[in-house]
């Protein structure tokens, strides 16, 4: 490194966070899902743990 002081991962990478970005949003639009960010509701720890604990979450293979 040219200033091995100055090293913060976050300025090495902020090229590749970016590009990853243009293309999450390349992604979303592709598919029909840009703009329904208004539509997810939060859920907490808790009732996440529940859902697995009950199996609700569990992968069902046609």
């Amino acid at each position: 490194a040219k200033h091995p002081s100055e090293f913060d991962s976050r300025k090495y990478l902020a090229k590749t966070v970016s590009a990853m970005r243009d293309v999450c949003i390349a992604r979303y639009e592709a598919f029909g899902t840009a703009g329904n960010a208004s539509k997810i509701k939060p859920v907490s720890l808790d009732a996440m743990f529940e859902r697995y604990a009950r199996g609700e979450l569990d992968a069902k293979i046609n």
